[in-house]
């Protein structure tokens, strides 16, 4: 893998936004080294490895909501599992509903994630 100056930014602002950065200061960071360096060695040698210039700044917690779309989720699936399986047909045989127990429940974790990793997704792109 070729190592220029565009890995080393890309790498920086990955490590950055794990570190939960605003995208303004990522931002701020990476022309900061774009402006000082012209290659990946010269950054490697004025900076450090893009982990360790990352960790030189603080970390920010989390934002609460984070993962509120997963937590729904499993929250809505639990529920709907729970009110099928007490209000389902007693008389219909053990796997006649299990589509409709099951795949709406994972319908909603699945949503979920995919929601929330679109969010993160969004946060990363800011940065850019």
């Amino acid at each position: 893998m070729e190592n220029n100056l565009k890995t080393y930014t890309d790498e920086l602002r990955y490590n950055l936004t794990l570190r939960n950065l605003d995208a303004d200061t990522i931002r701020d960071i990476v022309r900061e080294v774009e402006s000082e360096v012209v290659s990946y060695e010269e950054a490697v040698s004025n900076f450090g490895s893009s982990d360790e210039y990352a960790k030189s700044f603080p970390s920010t917690p989390s934002p609460k909501n984070h993962s509120a779309f997963v937590a729904s989720g499993v929250l809505l699936a639990i529920l709907w599992a729970a009110l099928t399986i007490i209000l389902r047909d007693r008389d219909a045989g053990p796997f006649s509903g299990w589509a409709i127990t099951w795949l709406p429940a994972l319908g909603f974790v699945a949503a979920g994630i995919v929601i929330d990793f679109s969010r993160s997704v969004a946060r990363s792109r800011a940065s850019q």
